[in-house]
């Protein structure tokens, strides 16, 4: 079902720094309260993931910065890199088919880099065997950062 324009829900972006990583911002719905409900799967930042609960205030240009997590989703986010998703468009199409069919989220940047989003009720050894044993591609744990001890890479 398509949405009229006047019944779509307008985001706002939040805005995440991270020293070593820099700025990335995230879209999000408001929910009042200074706090947010992020509605896309991060690229760069760790620690957060897609439906996390976050609060955020406006600094003095008015762009909302990141405070802190409210509540955790439940979703994980694992990111995959490899030069055989800018080469191979039939690969990159099948990987995010599969990832879709096994009930991911999945957004491309500059179709290098995957952004997963993989909700409570996926298996997480599902999507990471998926990503090490058929499609063959470097990947990490984006949230919870200290999963990445355990990443893999090809």
């Amino acid at each position: 079902m398509s949405l009229r324009r006047s019944q779509r829900k307008e985001f706002v972006k939040v805005q995440f720094y991270d020293p070593v990583v820099g700025y990335e911002n995230l879209w999000a719905d408001e929910l009042g309260d200074n706090r947010y409900r992020i509605e896309s799967a991060p690229f760069f930042i760790y620690g957060i993931s897609r439906n996390d609960i976050v609060s955020a205030s406006p600094d003095e240009e008015g762009r909302l910065q990141f405070a802190q997590v409210v509540s955790s989703s439940g979703n994980r986010t694992v990111r995959a890199r490899s030069d055989k998703l800018v080469n191979n468009t039939a690969f990159k199409k099948r990987v995010i088919g599969e990832l879709t069919r096994i009930g991911c989220n999945v957004e491309e940047l500059r179709s290098r880099l995957l952004s997963i989003d993989v909700p409570p009720e996926v298996g997480m050894q599902t999507v990471t065997d998926y990503l090490t044993d058929v499609a063959r591609i470097d990947w990490e744990f984006g949230n919870p950062e200290n999963l990445n001890k355990n990443s893999v890479s090809r």
